[in-house]
């Protein structure tokens, strides 16, 4: 089988761009691919402070995703400062926390995108 990938680009915080993500995210991961969500802006606050909430919680399903082991949750470097989000708070709920060069280089050629 061919390495399968998936890109989610989520930038809003509402609960139904959140739902949405993790729901892209979560049917990609249990269909084998390999998923990357990136996070921007107001996401990245909402996405962290999911790490430990209720399954319920809007960006619960994203943190799923992460846990099934083919999905990885990604922040903007500039993010996470923009948000004053602390940074060991960000690196213990997400994989990584990078620069856009690096946005650009793990993301390329990936044909499936999604934007929440």
């Amino acid at each position: 089988m061919p390495d399968r990938r998936v890109v989610v680009f989520l930038s809003h915080a509402d609960p139904g761009a959140l739902r949405l993500a993790g729901s892209c995210a979560l049917a990609a991961a249990a269909m084998g691919d390999r998923v990357d969500v990136y996070l921007f802006g107001q996401a990245v606050p909402a996405v962290v402070a999911a790490h430990d909430a209720e399954p319920d919680e809007p960006g619960a399903l994203l943190h799923q995703a992460r846990g099934a082991g083919a999905c990885r949750l990604v922040a903007c470097s500039a993010s996470v400062v923009e948000e004053k989000v602390p940074l060991d708070a960000a690196e213990q709920a997400l994989d990584a926390v990078v620069g856009w060069p690096t946005v650009i280089e793990w993301s390329r050629g990936v044909v499936d995108r999604f934007f929440f």
